[in-house]
């Protein structure tokens, strides 16, 4: 609990260290959290933060309503299904990129293809995977070829996928990759955009700064942005960060701990929020082996490891309002999640009694890896360590664990995932089990489900197919859902905008009252 000593003597800190002070007068809106941003490209940087920034500054084909969900056209004006595999999409006319260049067909072609390569090293590879080819009919008018069917394409192509201008990564530096082999590090150029918001400096891993562009077009969905500057900061302390707030230093934080959030709510020149989420947390076990002979493959094991947590006191009591028990690895708001699967209720008792069917009588020990959120990793570990498994905690920065994550070495990971804001379970059960780096279960079977219902148009069919795949995925505890974040939001009173359910912070919509 931050105390008010605590506070007090933090607000002072903050009086004396903290840059200059953000807010209306300045017209300079700072936001912070705790995450150090790798990039702030989109395509190579799978951190919240970076996709907040990248809707400010940057605009995809389509856009998705944040209140209303619905589809509006935003660098391409129309576009129709020419047969179930191309979508042809007309662009609109008079658009420049940040540093001038005019925006067209070719910038579309470009971005797109270069993403879709299998070489690409793009990180949430399921937005672009469904891509064959993008072909230029003319200056203003592009073909997307998918490689099937694929229901989900507008999801995708909506908010995730910013376009950039032709040669983008023409400036990307070699740096050593594997086996004393060179790459290509992508995600070292800065993203140029067409956005409301232009990006005048990042300090990797400290800020991001954003700039009102005054030539951002006005008849488009996101509207005419208002505020002039906009600022990421690096804070890594929580109480730091509330003491910048109160002193106004920063704007707008979130993630504000359940016992700090009344204290600030009672203070005048701040507003306190709490709104659902799309970001789930969950644990993803072994079960296939990929680390070696581990506990984990065993079944009885993974349920014990589920029957040993309350997720509900979790949810309740440290994650806060708003947050609520993950029954299913999705989110109810998703297309095609299922949630009527087997669920693990606490039962300690029951968990040992599993750890003993499987010869574990006097508990085992396991590397326990996790990113974020140390206190909610904490709080699973105490209950893992009640029941005789003792979790060696391993708490890393994101672009330390993700390494380890792909290189086969992490038996029992904490894993957040927000899918990217994207409503379709293709974003969230489908990334985690098809095989690809993070799919721990490696099987056939539920892999073959999704693929199935990531190819078929008929809604029905596809829902069918989900249901299958995380029936099956819970029957075996492949892995172990925990809570659908809540997200406490705490902002300068003078500060109006939209808190939206995506955990997406539109900041573009913003204005001071």
């Amino acid at each position: 609990m931050l105390l008010k000593k605590s506070l007090m003597a933090a607000c002072a800190m903050a009086l004396v260290t903290s840059p200059a002070l953000a807010g209306k007068d300045d017209d300079t809106f700072v936001w912070a959290t705790s995450t150090e941003m790798d990039t702030p490209d989109l395509y190579y940087g799978n951190q919240r933060e970076a996709l907040i920034s990248a809707y400010a500054q940057c605009d995809s084909l389509i856009h998705r309503d944040p209140q209303t969900n619905e589809y509006q056209p935003l660098l391409a004006t129309s576009w129709e299904w020419v047969d179930d595999t191309t979508l042809e999409m007309k662009l609109r006319e008079g658009v420049t990129f940040h540093d001038g260049t005019a925006f067209d067909a070719e910038d579309v072609a470009y971005t797109l293809n270069h993403v879709a390569a299998p070489d690409s090293d793009m990180k949430i590879r399921v937005i672009v995977d469904w891509i064959d080819n993008v072909e230029v009919v003319d200056p203003t008018t592009v073909r997307i070829h998918a490689k099937k069917p694929t229901p989900a394409a507008f999801e995708y192509l909506s908010g995730t996928s910013p376009i950039y201008p032709s040669g983008h990564y023409d400036s990307a530096p070699e740096v050593p990759g594997a086996d004393g082999t060179t790459r290509r590090d992508w995600g070292a150029v800065n993203p140029v955009c067409t956005g409301p918001y232009m990006l005048t400096d990042y300090q990797a891993g400290q800020s991001l700064t954003l700039e009102i562009n005054p030539d951002y077009f006005t008849d488009g969905p996101k509207g005419t942005p208002s505020i002039g500057k906009i600022v990421y900061r690096t804070i890594k302390d929580t109480e730091t960060q509330i003491a910048e707030l109160v002193t106004g230093g920063v704007d707008w934080i979130w993630g504000v701990p359940p016992e700090n959030a009344e204290m600030l709510g009672s203070m005048d020149n701040l507003t306190v929020v709490a709104a659902p989420t799309m970001r789930m947390s969950f644990l993803s076990l072994d079960a296939a082996g990929r680390t070696g002979d581990t506990p984990m493959k065993d079944i009885r094991v993974r349920q014990a490891i589920a029957h040993a947590i309350d997720r509900e006191a979790i949810a309740q009591n440290l994650v806060g309002e708003g947050a609520e028990v993950q029954e299913s690895l999705c989110v109810p708001v998703q297309f095609g999640c299922e949630t009527d699967v087997t669920q693990y209720p606490y039962d300690p008792e029951r968990a040992r009694e599993l750890l003993a069917e499987a010869g574990y009588a006097n508990g085992l020990s396991v590397p326990f890896y996790a990113y974020r959120d140390r206190p909610f990793s904490e709080a699973v570990l105490n209950y893992l360590r009640e029941v005789g498994i003792n979790g060696d905690l391993q708490f890393l920065q994101w672009r330390a664990l993700r390494p380890l994550i792909a290189e086969d070495k992490t038996e029992l990971v904490h894993l957040t995932f927000g899918s990217n804001g994207m409503l379709d379970a293709s974003a969230s059960t489908g990334y985690y089990f098809q095989f690809g780096p993070d799919d721990y279960a490696r099987d056939e079977e539920v892999r073959d489900w999704l693929a199935a219902a990531e190819a078929t148009m008929d809604e029905a069919e596809r829902r069918d197919l989900y249901s299958k795949a995380l029936k099956k995925i819970a029957d075996e505890a492949y892995a172990i859902p925990l809570f659908v974040y809540g997200r406490t939001y705490a902002f300068n009173s003078d500060l109006d905008y939209p808190v939206t359910p995506d955990e997406m912070a539109h900041f573009y919509l913003a204005q001071w009252k």
